[in-house]
């Protein structure tokens, strides 16, 4: 038996996973593209304790976008208890390999409002 705690790269690798996961549901049904997500750029947190065995519950849902790029906002936490063990941003950019960094794409939206059940306005950037 494993006395110690999961370490951060270890809950990261959770939520990471979800990211992926949502973009896959998202993208089942789309033609294919040359345009794919990346990571922009990713921040987590880490609130409590979790040791191996306990159960974890986690989730993942989109926190906004703009023209080029969409937040997601991942958490992992206690089954038992509801205590947040980690949480994360995770800033997503779609790319073009002949023109780099790209709009998201109007398909994607569409697939991401009816996995969300909501539809999410564009937000423009604050200089």
């Amino acid at each position: 038996e494993e006395d110690h705690h999961l370490v951060d790269y270890q809950t990261q690798e959770l939520v990471s996973k979800l990211w992926s996961k949502y973009l896959a549901q998202a993208r089942a049904d789309l033609a294919p593209s040359a345009v794919f997500p990346a990571v922009r750029r990713v921040s987590y947190g880490l609130d409590n304790e979790a040791f191996p065995g306990q159960p974890l519950q986690r989730g993942i849902r989109m926190l906004g976008r703009s023209r080029r790029s969409c937040t997601f906002a991942g958490a992992l936490w206690h089954a038992d208890d509801g205590r947040m063990v980690s949480s994360g941003e995770i800033v997503t950019v779609f790319v073009d390999p002949a023109k780099g960094s790209v709009e998201v794409p109007e398909d994607f939206w569409a697939a991401v409002e009816k996995i969300e059940g909501r539809t999410i306005p564009v937000t423009e950037r604050r200089n």
